[in-house]
């Protein structure tokens, strides 16, 4: 996963001066100084900030719109002092579902969006199922049924598996309306890219 940012400043001044952030395995603080060190970095291609930013030339350490004496993080006194933008918006982004990407940066649900991935028995793709079906992240695996080729498919399989009727039998299994069947059952359950959630 990751997003590809531009410094707003200099984007609206005509000037694409864009920075790509890795999103695997960042938390939200080491995403925020990712963005400070490609907002400083970016304008030595081209462009001037409205802001006065520093650097430490020890550990790297970036504060955006402030010029510091000694590094907050290392407590160096070797200090890079840049004019650089202290905004952004958000230019590409790739495997991040569209939900968690707004037009100047991530939500911050990407973050428990991210946790959620690292602790789930669900492939991602499940993941992003249920948040494009609507269903709040912590739901997702408690909602999720599996994945089905149809309606039809899914209701046979839930008419076997509740002994609601079988299959072996024959008669009347094939004398079944399964499109009517699928139908009424899903108004008690939802579908993304065939994969199937309860609605209670």
């Amino acid at each position: 996963m990751n997003i590809t940012l531009y410094p707003l400043g200099a984007y609206t001044s005509g000037y694409c001066l864009p920075f790509t952030i890795e999103l695997d395995g960042i938390d939200q603080e080491e995403y925020g100084q990712a963005i400070n060190k490609g907002l400083f970095e970016a304008h030595y291609k081209k462009g001037d900030g409205n802001v006065l930013s520093s650097r430490c030339l020890e550990c790297d350490h970036v504060v955006i719109g402030s010029v510091e004496k000694v590094c907050p993080e290392c407590g160096c006194l070797y200090i890079e002092v840049k004019a650089t933008d202290e905004e952004w918006i958000v230019c590409d982004y790739e495997g991040v579902p569209a939900a968690l990407v707004g037009e100047y940066d991530l939500s911050s649900d990407f973050f428990a969006y991210s946790d959620c991935l690292e602790n789930t028995r669900l492939d991602a793709e499940v993941i992003n199922a249920g948040l494009a079906a609507g269903f709040d992240l912590l739901c997702i695996e408690e909602m999720y049924i599996g994945e089905y080729d149809s309606d039809i498919a899914f209701a046979e399989q839930w008419a076997e598996d509740t002994g609601s009727i079988n299959e072996s039998l024959g008669w009347p299994y094939d004398c079944i309306d399964w499109d009517r069947a699928a139908r009424d059952l899903m108004h008690n359950y939802t579908e993304h890219k065939h994969h199937y959630f309860s609605l209670r």
